[in-house]
């Protein structure tokens, strides 16, 4: 867990060497608000990044949204785009959803759309976005889990009451740091966003050319336990050499590989889809495993095939539900030709699970 802030024009000018030296790991700077206008460019976007960078402190971003329809949020990204062009973020940009006599008159469903039209913009410019809103709006104004974002939760409280996965939690707005004239939002970050980002060559940053491995692995192997009420975790299981499960029905499911990587996610029985998790430990419940401790009827599993692996593999999985036998094999999110895009059937819940990678 690392310790930032987040920052706009209501701050004036900052000292960021006292900032630094207060022990401030990142800053999330407004970039800019709105459709585009010269005058809805944050006037002190500039210079905070100007004077973060140089004072060693990584940065990422944010765009204030009030788009009501899903070509407003395409024209802010836009903005938003061209605000951020030339920099670089070791942090997610953010789409900043908060705005109540605007995005908040929407239904749950249209706010939805908005901003996953403003986000897939930006993504597709080579961005690592993520989404702003408090832990209310999260509950209640939009579809977290129908968007394939990472979360950063605004709840100002003792601790983050958000029952998906996030990344970043806003836990108070009246911080103090030391270069900072008054109240500050204060954040909580639990991912190695800098890391991430660098590693794939977004937020401005170019993709470190891998070094070719000298005899190029042919089989993956995939590794995968899950958690039952009754019998709590269970043993790890290997490709196909036995099935995930014992008794009673899945809660929880951890997946790692010896090679690439993975994304998956399950869905909850009489609920929704989780946030996608693409790693793997039982003692990390934001990034490590995907469920909430409640029965789960359906599985998705997504296998990225690394450069050094040719022809491209794919994450081959079945469930059986409890006390029956096994649905057909589903190849990664794949629909068409009898697959659903997933292993499972709602409203039943899995006892079993069984994946491969071929």
């Amino acid at each position: 867990m690392t310790k930032g802030i987040d920052v706009s024009t209501w701050q004036g000018k900052i000292d960021w060497k006292q900032v630094k030296g207060a022990g401030i790991h990142y800053a999330i700077l407004r970039s800019s608000f709105g459709s585009p206008d010269p005058s809805q460019v944050d006037n002190q976007f500039k210079n905070n990044y100007k004077g973060a960078k140089a004072a060693g402190i990584p940065v990422g971003a944010y765009h204030y949204g009030y788009a009501v329809s899903e070509a407003e949020a395409r024209q802010e990204a836009r903005f938003f785009l061209d605000t951020i062009k030339g920099k670089q973020f070791e942090y997610p940009v953010y789409y900043d959803v908060e705005d109540n006599g605007t995005m908040g008159t929407l239904s749950r469903q249209a706010l939805t759309n908005v901003i996953k039209a403003f986000c897939s913009e930006v993504e597709k410019a080579g961005y690592y976005v993520g989404v702003y809103a408090s832990l209310s709006w999260l509950d209640n104004k939009f579809y977290p889990d129908q968007l394939p974002y990472d979360v950063w939760v605004a709840q100002y409280f003792t601790e983050c009451q958000y029952s998906g996965q996030y990344g970043m939690w806003q836990y108070t707005s009246s911080g103090s740091v030391p270069g900072i004239q008054g109240g500050v939002d204060m954040n909580k970050c639990y991912q190695d966003y800098p890391k991430a980002i660098k590693e794939k060559g977004l937020n401005g940053f170019h993709k470190p050319t891998p070094t070719p491995a000298p005899k190029p692995a042919k089989t993956v192997d995939v590794y995968y336990q899950v958690r039952t009420k009754a019998d709590g975790w269970l043993p790890e299981v290997k490709n196909l050499e036995d099935y995930a499960g014992f008794t009673g029905a899945v809660t929880d499911v951890a997946v790692r590989v010896s090679a690439g990587s993975v994304k998956y996610r399950v869905h909850i029985k009489g609920g929704n889809w989780l946030p996608y998790v693409t790693g793997c430990s039982v003692n990390d419940a934001v990034n490590g495993y995907a469920g909430n401790g409640l029965e789960i009827d359906a599985v998705e599993v997504y296998y990225y095939t690394p450069d050094n692996i040719r022809p491209y593999k794919k994450a081959k999985y079945r469930v059986a539900p409890v006390g029956g036998s096994y649905y057909p094999w589903q190849y990664d999110n794949e629909t068409g030709n009898g697959q659903d895009g997933y292993a499972g059937a709602f409203g039943k819940p899995i006892g079993k699970l069984q994946i491969v990678i071929e």
